[in-house]
């Protein structure tokens, strides 16, 4: 049966990943998309407080694929929240983000404007899919979209409540055929995260660093990514420390 699907990013509207998947799934379901206009990387689950969000309709989004599109000028969750809560008609059944250029892998999630756009999907209770496809993959877009679609499906077939799937396609795969492998998030930190710059006697920090994986045991994400495994981590709401919770209930009670 038809689903009615939205598809955010934070690459923007005109990134490839989203054009692709937008393509693919059109073919069988409803699809449009709210997508930020400029590049939105590493904006987590911000939200644009204080200044009016321009909202346009892109009528070049792959128009021959019958693909309804706004680009809207802010951030990811600002992109599904303003969609879902002001612009949509209709209940999306899938709130896609993505195909993220680049992993988003261990820690990465809470960083991730990808993962935050999906976020709000799930915050509405709607099934939420975040989509990232690592940096030099062998696998391109548009296989990367055609693996996902049989897996949407399935996983729709079988879970019928709201979830959010942080989905990391490999660099190549092992086998012939995709394997989906359900993981946990590992680790990661950054190296040198920020490089140093003068110019005119003024100081600026640029963004920057090397991988540094902490976490990357059997079992984890970033373990499945580097086997040629596709990873599939569910992610929740609640970010309780329950373990410290009942230490300090257990002193509580002394």
């Amino acid at each position: 049966m038809p689903l009615n699907i939205l598809i955010s990013n934070d690459d923007g509207i005109a990134a490839e990943g989203i054009h692709v998947l937008a393509r693919r799934l059109s073919g069988a379901h409803h699809v449009t998309v709210a997508a930020p206009m400029h590049q939105q990387s590493g904006t987590s689950h911000a939200l644009t407080i204080g200044r009016a969000i321009e909202v346009r309709e892109d009528e070049n989004f792959d128009a021959e694929c019958h693909v309804a599109a706004w680009a809207i000028d802010g951030t990811p969750t600002d992109c599904a929240k303003l969609y879902l809560d002001a612009i949509a008609e209709e209940r999306p059944d899938v709130v896609l983000s993505g195909i993220n250029h680049g992993s988003n892998l261990g820690t990465d999630v809470i960083y991730s404007g990808t993962v935050g756009a999906a976020f709000e999907g799930f915050f509405h209770g709607i099934p939420s899919f975040a989509l990232s496809l690592i940096e030099g993959s062998e696998i391109s877009y548009v296989e990367a979209a055609a693996y996902f679609e049989p897996f949407m499906d399935n996983v729709l077939a079988i879970i019928d409540k709201p979830f959010l799937l942080n989905i990391n396609f490999p660099k190549s795969l092992a086998g012939d055929a995709p394997q989906f492998v359900f993981c946990r998030q590992g680790g990661r930190d950054y190296i040198n995260a920020f490089e140093r710059m003068e110019e005119n006697g003024r100081v600026h920090y640029k963004v920057a660093g090397e991988v540094s994986d902490t976490d990357k045991g059997a079992g984890t994400d970033i373990y499945a990514v580097e086997h040629g495994l596709i990873s599939v981590t569910p992610v929740g709401v609640d970010m309780t420390d329950y373990p410290l919770l009942e230490e300090f209930g257990r002193r509580g009670k002394r």
